[in-house]
C-alpha cells in the first residue's frame, strides 16, 4: 500500500529498537507497518493506534499524533488505552499456536503502538477469493489449533467478538492464526450490561446487534461456525438480523456438498439465532464435531515411520519397495456412460472454468475434449528423504505431453515440457499453499563442453528425472533403479493413469541437444537418435518436497515386483523419520 503523509517514512525508528520498512495496511483505527526488530534482527508487524476522522499528523514536520478537536481528545485517551488492553490481551495467549503473537506494545509520539510476529501469508478471506471453498474433512483438521486456542480465551474470562474469514490468517505451511483482538472484551465483567457494538454482517449473531445483548462464548461459536459455513459452502452466511424474521439459512448438504451429518448438525447447532440453542462452551461443540473433545488433547494421529527406498534380494530378482505420500490431486479416472448420474450430469453441464475444470458435489471434474476425469489424490515415491525434505517421483504416469513441440536441437532449459510441468502442471496439480512447500531444485542445463558451451544449471520446482537419476549412478541405486541402462528393470516400469492413455513409455530430462531419452515399457533406457523428437511420452513428475507441512499424507508402500501396501489419505496422520 502506497504511504501518504499520515504514515510513519521508512527507517523511522521507535524506541531505538525497532525500524519502519513500509505499510502493510491501514484501517479505521490504525495503520500496520512492516518493522524490523534490531535486537533479535527478524522482520516485525508494528501496529499504531491511529483512528481516523480524530487525528492527524504531517511526516514531513513530526511523528507526533495530533488530537483534531479538543472535544474528541478523551474519546481518544480511552481507544489508546482499549489499544493497549488489545496488546495485553493478545501477551496472555502468546504461547497458544492458533493466535497471532503480541511481542511488545509501547507508547510514544503520543500514541501507541504493538509490535507483532510478522507472518507470510494471506488472510482466510484472501485465500477463499482464490480456492472459492476448502473440504470439510480439510477444515475440521485445519482449525483444530484455532479451536484449542478459542478455549484458552474463553477460559479467562475473555470472548473475541470479531471472528470471521478476514481476520484468520493462512500461512504458507498450511497453518492459520486469529488475529485482531481489538474487539475483546472480558465478558464477566460485564454479565447483562452493556458492551460496545461490534458488528461484520454474516458473522455477528443477534445479540452483537443489541445494546444490552448478553454476549458469551457463544457468541465466538456463531462467528466461527458462520465462518465455517463460508468455508465449506463457498457462500456467504446470512445476516443474523434478517434470519431472526425469517430464517432461510441452507444446509451445507444442500449446496450439493457431501459432508459427514454430524458435523453439518454441529455447524448448523452453533449458528442457531437464538443464543440458548447454541453450545454455550467450546468443548461441547467439539464433542459433536469431532465425536468426542478431552482437554488438552485430541485422539493420537497414526504415525508412519517415512524409510529410505528399501532393496531385498531373493534367489530370482531384486525387489525395491518405496514409500509413498499423498501430495497434490490429478485428473486420473476417466468417468464413462457406466458410471451412471454423475456421466450425465457432467455431459450436460455448462458451467466449467477457464482450465476446464467443474467441482460436482464437493469432487473435482476435468473435461478434456468430450471426456471426463476425476481429479485423485496424486500418489508418490519417496526416492530419498532426510530430515526435512523427500525427493519424489510419482507412482505412475500422469500424463503425456512432447519433450518439444518442434523436432530440433534443445536443451531443458527451453523445451516445452519444462515450461509445461512448472506451469500448467504445478496450477493444476497443487493449491498455492502447496506449491509454496515444494522446494526449488538446481538441475543440469547443459554439460560442461556440450557444443563448447559452459556448463549452466535452470532452478525448477518441478521436473523430470536426468538418466544419471535412474541409471549408472550410485544415486540411482540408492534410489531403487538398476545401474544399467540397457536392462530390463522392473523398478523403473511404470502403469499410468486413465488420464494418460494407458501409456507405457515415459520421457526421461536430457543435457544433450539431440537425444530424447525415454524409459521403454520394461524398464529399459532409449535414446531416439537425432534431433529431440516431438511425439508425445508419458510424464512422470518429481519433485522436492519440504516436510514442514501438514499438506501431504502417508500412502503406504509399492513394491517392483507389483506389491501394493496402500494407506487411503488421511489429513491426521502423522509420520516421524527414523
Amino acid at each position: 500500500m502506497e504511504e501518504n503523509l499520515h504514515c510513519l517514512r521508512k527507517e523511522t525508528r521507535l524506541i531505538g529498537r525497532y525500524t519502519i520498512e513500509g505499510v502493510l495496511g491501514q484501517g479505521g483505527f490504525g495503520i500496520t507497518y512492516l518493522g524490523i526488530d534490531e535486537l533479535h534482527e527478524k522482520k516485525v508487524a508494528i501496529k499504531e493506534f491511529f483512528p481516523q476522522g480524530i487525528v492527524t499528523r504531517n511526516i514531513e514536520y513530526q511523528d507526533t499524533v495530533t488530537v483534531t478537536f479538543v472535544g474528541e481528545k478523551e474519546n481518544y485517551e480511552k481507544g489508546k488505552e482499549r489499544f493497549l488492553k488489545e496488546a495485553r490481551t493478545m501477551a496472555k495467549f502468546s504461547k497458544d499456536e492458533g493466535i497471532v503473537k503480541a511481542l511488545d506494545f509501547f507508547e510514544i509520539n503520543n500514541t501507541a503502538y504493538i509490535v507483532m510476529e510478522y507472518l507470510e501469508g494471506i488472510t482466510l478471506k484472501q485465500y477463499l477469493r482464490e480456492n472459492q471453498r476448502i473440504a470439510p474433512e480439510d477444515l475440521i483438521e485445519l482449525l483444530v489449533p484455532l479451536i484449542e486456542s478459542l478455549d484458552e480465551i474463553h477460559s479467562q474470562g475473555m470472548i473475541h467478538r470479531d471472528i470471521s474469514p478476514d481476520n484468520i490468517m493462512v500461512l504458507p505451511d498450511g497453518r492459520i492464526k486469529l488475529m485482531d483482538f481489538g474487539a475483546a472484551r472480558d465478558y464477566t465483567e460485564f454479565g447483562e450490561k452493556s458492551l460496545s457494538i461490534v458488528l461484520k454482517p454474516g458473522y455477528a449473531p443477534p445479540e452483537q446487534y443489541q445494546t444490552h445483548g448478553v454476549q458469551g462464548p457463544w457468541t465466538d461459536i456463531y462467528a466461527l461456525c458462520a465462518t465455517m459455513y463460508k468455508c465449506i459452502t463457498g457462500e456467504n452466511p446470512p445476516d443474523a438480523i434478517e434470519r431472526v424474521m425469517d430464517d432461510s439459512l441452507k444446509k451445507i448438504s444442500e449446496f450439493g456438498i457431501v459432508i459427514p451429518p454430524q458435523e453439518e448438525a454441529a455447524i448448523i447447532k452453533g449458528m442457531s439465532v437464538s443464543a440458548k440453542d447454541r453450545y454455550q462452551d467450546i468443548k461441547d461443540f467439539c464433542e459433536d464435531l469431532y465425536g468426542g473433545y478431552e482437554e488438552d488433547a485430541y485422539s493420537a494421529p497414526q504415525e508412519y515411520i517415512l524409510q529410505n527406498p528399501g532393496i531385498q534380494h531373493n534367489a530370482f530378482e531384486k525387489i525395491v519397495t518405496w514409500d509413498c505420500l499423498w501430495f497434490g490431486s490429478y485428473p486420473q479416472t476417466q468417468i464413462r456412460e457406466k458410471d451412471g448420474a454423475i456421466y450425465t450430469i457432467l455431459k450436460n453441464e455448462k458451467d466449467w472454468d477457464s482450465n476446464n475444470d467443474i467441482v460436482v458435489n464437493g469432487i473435482k471434474y476435468h473435461k478434456k475434449e468430450e471426456n471426463y476425469f476425476r481429479y485423485e489424490p496424486i500418489k508418490w515415491r519417496i526416492l530419498q528423504r532426510d530430515n526435512t525434505t523427500a525427493f519424489l517421483l510419482s507412482d505412475i504416469i500422469l500424463d503425456i505431453q512432447p519433450y518439444h513441440k518442434e523436432t530440433e536441437k534443445i536443451f531443458w532449459g527451453e523445451s516445452h515440457i519444462r515450461n509445461w510441468l512448472n506451469k500448467n502442471f504445478m496450477e493444476a496439480a497443487f493449491i498455492s499453499q502447496e506449491q509454496q512447500m515444494i522446494e526449488a531444485m538446481k538441475r543440469l542445463n547443459v554439460a560442461d563442453n556440450t557444443y563448447g558451451m559452459p556448463e549452466n544449471y535452470t532452478m525448477d520446482k518441478i521436473f523430470l528425472l536426468s538418466e544419471e537419476e535412474i541409471s549408472e549412478t550410485s544415486n540411482a541405486q540408492r534410489y531403487g533403479f538398476s545401474k544399467s541402462a540397457s536392462s530390463y528393470d522392473k523398478a523403473r516400469k511404470s502403469e499410468s493413469s486413465q488420464y494418460a492413455k494407458d501409456t507405457s513409455w515415459w520421457w526421461i530430462q536430457t543435457v544433450d541437444m539431440e537425444n530424447g531419452v525415454r524409459v521403454g515399457a520394461d524398464g529399459w533406457i532409449s535414446k531416439n537418435g537425432y534431433y529431440i523428437l516431438k511425439y508425445n511420452a508419458g510424464i512422470r513428475p518429481a519433485l522436492c518436497l519440504k516436510l514442514s507441512s501438514n499438506l501431504f499424507s502417508y500412502a503406504g508402500t509399492v513394491s517392483s515386483d507389483g506389491t501394493v501396501n496402500e494407506v487411503g489419505y488421511d489429513s491426521e496422520c502423522g509420520w516421524i523419520l527414523k
